[in-house]
């Protein structure tokens, strides 16, 4: 008999919530823009209204973005539990890796090529489950600091970039056939792997290590 799934949130910064954000930055400044045009005097175009509605409207967003990701979940939650792993959207499988069937974790890390909605100098760490030529990705976004602490969880390589391919040549064989193995993941995670918060992504490692060990390099 199975246990309980382990269950973990994931993809907070979702479509629809992006899209909310949006509206709200948009009907914010429309709303501030309104009342300073009254308030400041302006013979033309009123641009000390418009910037300053601008900076409110900045302000309200930041204000509702982490009330939102709190009380609006994307619906789609990674499960852990005897029976293997598997990335679920409102009770539909998308992706599973079956604890009786052979399977092959891999574990690697890149820094963030340009400065994004994450600091600078920040990573992506991911973790992928290949089975039957299907992969079931995960990763998380995390900090030099925090790069070094799953090294103590897990093997991790880092992934190099296509640039590098070249200095590849020179290689040994089973470096370039990891590296080679590594893009393809990352491919998936890229089109539909899972986005965890750091401690989330950290206990989730824990889970399979503690539960699939073998899984895992």
């Amino acid at each position: 008999m199975n246990s309980s799934p382990f269950v973990f949130q994931v993809d907070r910064e979702h479509p629809r919530l992006k899209l909310a954000l949006v509206f709200v930055l948009v009907v914010s400044w429309m709303i501030a823009f309104a009342i300073l045009n009254t308030l400041i005097p302006s013979a033309g175009l009123n641009l000390v209204a418009g910037l300053a509605a601008t900076a409110l409207a900045a302000l309200m967003m930041r204000v509702i973005e982490p009330v939102l990701k709190a009380r609006w979940p994307s619906g789609r939650v990674v499960q852990v539990d005897d029976s293997g792993v598997r990335i679920v959207l409102s009770e539909q499988i998308q992706r599973q890796a079956k604890a009786n069937e052979g399977t092959s974790g891999l574990l690697w890390f890149f820094k963030i090529p340009r400065r994004s909605r994450m600091p600078k100098g920040w990573y992506v760490v991911a973790c992928a489950l290949e089975q039957n030529d299907d992969y079931l990705a995960v990763y998380t976004f995390a900090s030099p600091a925090q790069v070094e602490s799953l090294q103590k969880i897990g093997h991790f390589t880092e992934l190099h970039s296509s640039k590098d391919q070249k200095t590849e040549k020179n290689d040994s064989l089973r470096v370039a056939g990891e590296q080679r193995r590594l893009r393809l993941a990352e491919e998936h995670r890229w089109h539909d792997g899972a986005e965890m918060l750091y401690p989330d992504f950290e206990q989730y490692l824990t889970r399979l290590s503690e539960q699939f060990s073998q899984w895992l390099p």
